[in-house]
């Protein structure tokens, strides 16, 4: 049987590819590759290696070793960078350029320009990296905290919004907030995930860009069916037979533009404005840390974290804050102790004349 080989080819534009040719593993083909359109690119910086030669040698081997769902997410927040910076030399950026163009774009895009310019650094490339200390993450939306009880009641009531598919979202917006699953993982969640008598949720899949995936920890795991979202899905089990568990209006699977339409009339009417994700993820987390009062390896087990990671993350979604402040007043309404006052000399004498 012929052992099988692998194409390597380059795009020219207009329909035109030029060869470059046939290898034994991806990894020979890759390398091949991204060394050609290096070649190909030379010429707007004489023999100097410009930023978008980099970027491609660059998701070359990103490719290679993360999972589909990170590469696309690197691409996206390369793109801004290659179309203004793409051109020119990858040595010629200076420290007060990188300044100035980290302040304008979003902030989600700097961390990954200073991983791709440390990559160059450790690559001998370039001898210091301009990006440095630039990519320092702010919670953004994070720093909002999760919807209160009242306003977690008065967003299922604003589902009504919905007439008959209310319900629905009413079951979607609990479940999601009491399990702490992703909106991904939900459109993905079938009758036969979940162990109603275990009270157990297999967590097995998720909708990424329109394809079945797995969830984004990369591995099924199997989390509590909590009493209140137990409670959301048995309203439902009358409604459907078998399948999927959570439905759009025509019966579909759920996506994410659905969603977010579905959501935001909902946000409209109850006259609140929060995201999807942190009115059920972030409120779940909180729930289960400021409220229960669970230990982190708890947490991460239901949330799918790892347990190295569970405080920082919990530094992001748990809100200890929120509330705090009125928990140690209410403590000491019903724990006081009668201070022992300590009377001065003068004090004394005077009691005493």
């Amino acid at each position: 049987m012929a052992r099988r080989t692998y194409v390597g080819r380059v795009y020219l534009g207009h329909g035109q590819y030029r060869w470059v040719g046939r290898f034994p593993t991806r990894k020979a083909r890759d390398d091949a590759v991204a060394t050609a359109k290096v070649e190909l690119n030379r010429g707007r910086s004489g023999d100097r290696l410009t930023c978008r030669e980099w970027v491609d040698r660059f998701l070359a081997r990103y490719e290679r070793e993360h999972k589909a769902s990170s590469l696309v997410t690197m691409q996206a927040a390369l793109k801004p960078f290659t179309a203004e910076l793409g051109d020119r030399a990858l040595d010629s950026i200076s420290r007060i350029e990188a300044i100035d163009w980290s302040e304008k774009v979003a902030a989600s895009t700097v961390p990954r320009v200073v991983t791709l310019f440390a990559a160059a650094v450790d690559a001998e490339l370039i001898d210091r990296n301009p990006f440095r200390g630039l990519g320092r993450r702010t919670k953004g939306r994070a720093e909002q905290p999760p919807p209160s009880e009242e306003e977690l009641t008065k967003l299922l009531e604003a589902c009504a919004v919905h007439d008959g598919y209310a319900p629905q979202m009413r079951a979607l917006i609990v479940f999601a907030a009491y399990s702490g699953m992703r909106p991904g993982e939900l459109f993905a969640l079938e009758w036969s995930d979940i162990d109603f008598d275990a009270m157990r949720v297999d967590v097995k899949r998720r909708v990424y860009h329109g394809e079945i995936d797995l969830p984004k920890s990369n591995k099924p795991r199997r989390i509590a069916l909590t009493p209140p979202a137990r409670d959301a899905l048995l309203g439902l089990l009358s409604r459907q037979d078998g399948g999927l568990v959570f439905r759009s209006k025509r019966g579909r699977r759920l996506s994410q533009p659905t969603l977010s339409g579905y959501w935001g009339k909902v946000l409209a009417r109850a006259g609140l404005e929060f995201d999807f994700y942190l009115a059920t993820k972030h409120y779940a987390v909180h729930y289960l840390y400021a409220t229960l009062g669970l230990a982190p390896r708890v947490i991460a087990e239901q949330m799918g974290w790892t347990l190295t990671g569970v405080l920082k993350l919990l530094a992001v979604y748990g809100h200890g804050d929120v509330g705090a402040l009125e928990e140690l007043d209410e403590a000491f309404k019903t724990n006081v102790r009668q201070l022992h006052v300590v009377k001065s000399d003068a004090t004394k004498t005077q009691e005493a004349g």
